[in-house]
């Protein structure tokens, strides 16, 4: 992959400005456009659910601690898994509980035995029945999550992104650096209002599942429970 300096490089012999002294881009606004366009399509990756920029982090299980955070960085949550003593990992099921009570008496097993389910909450989740004892790195969590933006004239996109396409980010940010260039001199607001329309779908698609899991369903049951 080429660097952050190169395709400045690129987008430049496309505008017909290569020299940045006198040019109505600057490097700076060219990063900004960058940046804008990578981590735009770095999104769109990511909802493609085939495994884009998946990163795996492990959480201590806690004893009485039912709550717990999402790393820093997560775009999508893939999975949670138990982390057995013995070296198997088991995933957990999503549930959400709207009917039956939550039993946190601490007979709900332990070690090997202890089997939660998960629902997310707030920038976490949380396990149901809570834990009744510590496991170092009891917990794995894989994630999809946002590449960092390039700053530096030698950073590169992340290895995940499509090489063969990268040609589709040069394009972007020219379009982008002359709708700025019209909007200075002209002032065709409806330029801005298309790329932010072009935003807007993709916030919409991306939003549609942050949590990805299988729904669980239980037929026949009663439309009362009485505990």
């Amino acid at each position: 992959m080429d660097d952050l300096q190169t395709y400045r490089s690129r987008i430049r012999r496309y505008v017909r400005e290569l020299n940045t002294s006198t040019s109505f881009w600057t490097d700076t606004f060219i990063n900004q456009l960058f940046n804008a366009s990578y981590r735009r399509r770095c999104s769109q990756l990511i909802t493609a659910h085939e495994g884009f920029f998946t990163t795996v982090a492990t959480r201590d299980i806690e004893t009485g601690k039912s709550t717990y955070g999402f790393p820093d960085g997560v775009m999508r949550l893939l999975k949670i898994e138990l982390a057995r003593s013995d070296g198997r990992t088991i995933p957990l099921q999503r549930w959400e509980r709207h009917e039956e009570p939550n039993f946190n008496t601490g007979s709900q097993g332990s070690g090997d035995s202890y089997y939660p389910t998960f629902r997310p909450f707030a920038n976490g989740f949380v396990l149901e029945p809570e834990p009744v004892e510590t496991v170092t790195d009891g917990l794995r969590i894989e994630y999809a999550g946002l590449p960092v933006a390039l700053t530096a004239n030698t950073d590169k996109p992340h290895p995940s992104f499509p090489e063969i396409l990268d040609e589709l980010l040069v394009l972007d940010v020219v379009c982008s650096a002359l709708d700025a260039e019209g909007l200075h001199e002209m002032g065709p607001t409806q330029s801005i209002f298309s790329q932010r329309d072009l935003y807007e779908v993709d916030f919409l698609n991306f939003i549609e599942t942050r949590v990805v899991a299988r729904n669980r369903i239980e037929p026949f049951t009663t439309h009362y429970i009485v505990y």
